[in-house]
């Protein structure tokens, strides 16, 4: 296994395989309802990610990856908020005209944006009066 973690490169691409996977896992297990035996692989392949991050002799992340970090948590924003900006007064108009009702899957996901832009907010406000 040290052969394969020899290159930072390589040591970041087993720390996201590893983190893809176990979130794959975590939502099938789920999805088949055996929720505990994904959560306990989610929690194993996350404790392998962090042990294999902290047994390296070398810097695994620098600021080019934070660069690309920040770019894409930009773009995430960005696209779900354009898109939450046309699909949910869309659904509100059609839930008016009696053509859509609110599911609880997307009441949900409703509040789950509106959550994650209330914290995008607070932070916003917080780091601006920090400067």
């Amino acid at each position: 296994m040290s052969r394969l973690l020899e290159r930072p490169s390589q040591i970041r691409r087993t720390i996201g395989g590893l983190a893809v996977i176990g979130g794959i896992v975590l939502a099938g297990f789920t999805v088949l309802e055996l929720p505990l035996i994904g959560v306990g692989a989610y929690v194993v392949a996350v404790a392998v990610a962090v042990i294999i991050q902290y047994r390296t002799d070398m810097p695994v992340f620098d600021e080019r990856d934070e660069k690309i970090s920040q770019e894409a948590a930009q773009w995430t924003l960005t696209l779900l908020g354009w898109g939450s900006a046309g699909v949910f007064p869309a659904l509100t108009v059609a839930w008016g005209l009696g053509r859509f009702e609110w599911q609880s899957w997307s009441a949900a996901i409703a509040l789950f944006v509106a959550v994650v832009y209330l914290i995008y907010g607070g932070f916003l406000l917080a780091l601006g009066r920090r400067s």
